[in-house]
């Protein structure tokens, strides 16, 4: 088992070893993309329309979007 490890480059099986890992994370992150990808440009175009269609900042929509907990349970509340 020595002569096998020893023989081999330790510069060359580290090299193979990132092309690899490079490779499969590529495309790791090219499926995710494929799979995100309507999802990224139906709140891009929501984000448009809400913009330029209506005058509504993103700012102001992030902020309705991180009260909205708070918003629903006091919706409940009121229905309760």
């Amino acid at each position: 088992m020595d002569t096998l490890f020893g023989s081999a480059d330790s510069q060359l099986v580290l090299l193979v070893a990132a092309i690899a890992v490079v490779v499969l994370a590529s495309r790791l992150l090219f499926q995710v993309l494929n799979l995100g990808w309507r999802s990224l440009l139906g709140i891009v175009a929501i984000v448009l329309v809400l913009q330029y269609g209506f005058g509504i900042a993103p700012k102001q929509l992030w902020f309705e979007i991180s009260h909205l907990p708070q918003m629903a349970t006091r919706l409940f509340q009121s229905l309760g």
